[in-house]
């Protein structure tokens, strides 16, 4: 029975090499082609949450990839938002919804779970420094052109190379409109800061501001912890980092929100703060074509404020693998539109809702953040953790096991 020989995968980072992982599952040879040149280049990053949803997905492999993702991760057991008074708005627990779930939420570096689903996928196959020019599909299969003029020969073509995908430009025709930029900045870090009475372990810390600042924290582990500094760009006009280090400058505009946040700040070392502008694509546009498709940001990104974009990633990468792994080479072009068909809504509404909550982080005026802040302390416990897990755990595709008998374009039997 004829399969999918190789697929070539364009992007080294979270999506393509879970999909990567998927493929190899599912028999498929998996050739990985990343633009930057070192491996250390792809550690690069702070930490992050991964939720129940995707600590499923991972579990759909059956590489034991949640299980090795988990060993070097905290397991949170609360989230809680506050006000930059310290004020507790609302405060989640998340050991039922685990129990329920069937899996974790989790703190992490991103640089752990990128070395996890390194080791899944093998460094004999990422070839880095290669950096996609362009691609042309035929009947029979893609060839991709690189920058150092190779090339590589396969039957299908993933574009996971992120938000500036060059697939997704080069399947538009070269043209594509740019990201949507949603008027805020996450200054991006990690800081050694020992000390359960400082920053406890398990819980991660949500805080809403006046005059458009927002402020996240987590505990990494008994030495780290991971943090955002989140400013709006009126508020990122009055942070000054041509007279002063970017530690001082954030000091300086948190200087009256409550402890630990002015400690952690003051214990980052400066090269640890990146800040980075947030960008989305609005849902909308192909995924796909013939044999050629887009996942993870090249496809759907969106902003962090549901700190889903990694996990809806796994999710595309972990559902494309299951496709490609059921279809036969000339079915190809059937199975991504059956990929975009089964990710597109899902990934809209991720899209969608983390959008419409990063707005809220952008009023300014006190009166507009004491409404914003009645509003979460009556409904955050309640109704806006109902929506949010009914959201993350639409689980259709996340509880269904891989499925490795019947097959895209082959007849039943």
């Amino acid at each position: 029975m004829a399969t999918i020989r190789k697929a070539l995968v364009i992007g080294a980072g979270i999506g393509g090499l879970t999909t990567a992982a998927g493929l190899l599952r599912q028999g498929i040879e998996a050739e990985v082609f990343e633009a930057r040149p070192t491996p250390g280049r792809l550690l690069t990053g702070g930490g992050f949450m991964l939720w129940h949803n995707a600590v499923l997905s991972l579990r759909r492999l059956g590489l034991g990839l949640d299980e090795a993702v988990a060993a070097g991760s905290v397991r949170m057991r609360f989230h809680e938002f506050r006000s930059d008074s310290g004020r507790r708005l609302a405060r989640w627990h998340l050991d039922g919804p685990t129990e329920r779930a069937g899996a974790p939420a989790l703190a992490l570096r991103r640089s752990h779970l990128h070395t996890v689903l390194t080791g899944a996928v093998g460094e004999h196959r990422i070839r880095l420094g290669s950096r996609l020019t362009r691609y042309a599909q035929d009947a029979d299969g893609v060839t991709a052109h690189f920058e150092d003029g190779s090339s590589a020969r396969g039957d299908v073509l993933i574009g996971a190379d992120g938000l500036r995908s060059t697939v997704r430009a080069a399947m538009r025709g070269g043209f594509e409109p740019p990201p949507r930029y949603a008027g805020y900045t996450a200054w991006q870090a990690i800081t050694r800061l020992p000390g359960e009475s400082v920053v406890p372990t398990g819980t991660f810390f949500n805080l809403w501001g006046k005059g458009g600042l927002r402020f996240l924290y987590c505990r990494l582990n008994e030495d780290e912890v991971y943090w955002d500094a989140i400013t709006s760009d009126r508020a990122t006009a009055g942070i000054d980092t041509v007279r002063h280090t970017r530690g001082a400058a954030l000091a300086a505009a948190y200087r009256d929100w409550p402890e630990p946040i002015g400690r952690i700040i003051a214990s980052t070392d400066e090269e640890a703060i990146l800040p980075v502008s947030i960008h989305d694509r609005p849902p909308g546009g192909g995924w796909s074509d013939g044999r050629v498709v887009v996942i993870g940001d090249a496809a759907h990104p969106m902003t962090l404020n549901l700190s889903q974009g990694a996990g809806q990633a796994i999710e595309s990468g972990v559902v494309l693998a299951d496709l490609l792994g059921r279809a036969e080479p000339d079915a190809i072009p059937q199975a991504l539109q059956a990929f975009e068909e089964a990710r597109r809504a899902r990934a809209a509404d991720m899209v969608t809702a983390s959008w419409r909550i990063g707005t809220l982080g952008l009023a300014h005026n006190g009166p507009l953040c004491r409404i914003r802040d009645a509003a979460m302390y009556t409904f955050f416990d309640s109704v806006a953790k109902g929506q949010s897990y009914s959201l993350m755990l639409d689980g259709r595709l996340q509880r269904a096991p891989l499925r490795t008998a019947g097959a895209l374009g082959r007849g039943s039997g």
